[in-house]
């Protein structure tokens, strides 16, 4: 519990110097000989080589202190699997107060390559305005390309013969071994969605199946596998721009849960306090579901069930936010069976990343959850090996996580120059990166 309080008062800590650090100091003007000065802030996919390689004419700055314009890039995802990105440009020192935006979408099919030549395409034009009253403004040139003479007619609204449907199918399988032991693993999935300004519909079909073996020392080989199945589907539709109705309903089968079949039908209603067109840059969202679920266990649980069924609810309050000053998610929901409310559940997550002054940031990552709903525990006891090997579900009262760190950059104030060469030697830095679901990875 002691590092539950630390990580706590570190977030508590984090949400302090987030008000502050969104008034930092500002340095003096850039010289008029120097090119403009931008501050890139993605919390996407982006290809910052690629970037510097073909947009010359400014200069790349690390810290945002020291730039002329804030770039801040954030994406969610649309109906066609694609992604939605929104460039907002914080003017900064002489162009304090001068804010816009650009949007465009890229499709599912799209490839890196057409992703990032579309996003240099889209900041070169967010960035003619700030840069047509720098001294480089003569060297710059917008070129157009034109249409094609038999499409010089009004255009008019694509006809969609999948009618706003895509789908998606994954298959994949993992294997590892070594002389005394061996593992593999087979999953598939299945995925539709239908998403238009009104209505969103998805369903998904996936499974997994893992298998491993292990030669003990007394020369014996002791084997386990695990398998689970689940379907599910969620209908939503939208009451203007902050209210939402939902309905979702999902079946379930593991080996390890003890469930041969689980399945819950639960309608809900959304409130978002921010309009939803602003929701890659910030939400405030309350939810609350009202459902059933029935339960078919493999085997007795410890209160000597076989199948049931239970009514339930749950409340689900989040926050996100990316804003100049860093980001913010934080997550508190709270469940319950309606005939039993000794059986509940009530969980935190938070993540925190805020510059507190030039160069030195603070990240935050932690969450706690209250565990009294376990109905679907074995009666039976236990073996040693399903424990270690976590083949089976274990009892427990509570569940937490936590992370505290500070990183600090120091040095050159240009971030101008792509130099690649050793960049996957796995001896260190490398240059690109691609953050999804609040993990980066960078080669």
């Amino acid at each position: 519990m002691q590092l539950i309080r630390r990580v706590a008062a570190a977030f508590l800590l984090c949400l302090v110097m987030a008000a502050p650090a969104a008034l930092p100091g500002q340095a003096a003007p850039s010289p008029a000989a120097e090119a403009l000065r931008v501050f890139l802030d993605c919390n996407t996919f982006c290809d910052f080589d690629h970037l510097r390689r073909e947009i010359t004419y400014v200069n790349w700055v690390r810290d945002r202190q020291d730039a002329d314009v804030h770039l801040l890039i954030t994406s969610q995802r649309t109906g066609g699997g694609g992604q939605e990105y929104v460039l907002k440009y914080i003017g900064l020192r002489s162009f304090r107060g001068t804010e816009h935006e650009v949007k465009f979408t890229t499709r599912q099919s799209d490839t890196d390559d057409e992703v990032r030549n579309q996003q240099t395409q889209r900041i070169g034009l967010g960035l003619a305005f700030y840069v047509a009253g720098g001294s480089l403004a003569n060297r710059v040139r917008l070129t157009y390309t034109a249409l094609a003479a038999d499409s010089a007619a009004p255009t008019q609204a694509p006809k969609d013969p999948w009618n706003f449907w895509v789908f998606r199918v994954s298959a994949n399988t993992h294997f590892s071994g070594e002389s005394q032991s061996k593992r593999n693993n087979i999953s598939g999935s299945l995925r539709a969605d239908r998403v238009t300004e009104r209505w969103k519909f998805r369903a998904s079909l996936g499974g997994n199946r893992s298998h491993s073996s292990f030669q003990l020392s007394d020369s014996s080989t002791f084997s386990s596998t695990t398998k689970s199945y689940n379907i599910g589907s969620i209908l939503v539709r939208s009451l203007g721009d902050h209210w939402s109705l939902g309905m979702q309903a999902e079946g379930s089968r593991s080996t390890r849960n003890n469930y041969d079949l689980q399945i819950s039908l639960t309608p809900g209603i959304e409130y978002n306090v921010f309009p939803y067109k602003e929701s890659s840059r910030r939400q405030l969202v309350f939810i609350y579901a009202l459902g059933v679920s029935y339960s078919n266990y493999r085997d007795t649980t410890i209160y000597d069930k076989l199948k049931e069924s239970r009514p339930t609810q749950s409340l689900t309050a989040a926050a996100e936010a990316t804003q100049p000053w860093g980001s913010l998610f934080a997550q508190l929901r709270a469940s319950n069976y309606l005939d039993d409310f000794s059986k509940n559940r009530f969980s935190i997550d938070a993540y925190c990343s805020v510059r507190l002054v030039r160069g030195l940031n603070l990240n935050v990552n932690g969450g706690y959850s209250r565990v009294r709903d376990q109905l679907s525990l074995l009666k039976a006891g236990l073996s040693d090996e399903e424990i270690l090997l976590q083949l089976k579900q274990l009892k427990t009262d509570y569940y937490y996580y936590g992370s505290v760190g500070l990183s600090y950059t120091f040095g050159s104030k240009f971030n101008n120059v792509v130099n690649p060469r050793f960049n996957n030697s796995g001896g260190g830095g490398g240059g690109n990166c691609f953050c999804e679901g609040g993990s980066c990875f960078c080669s």
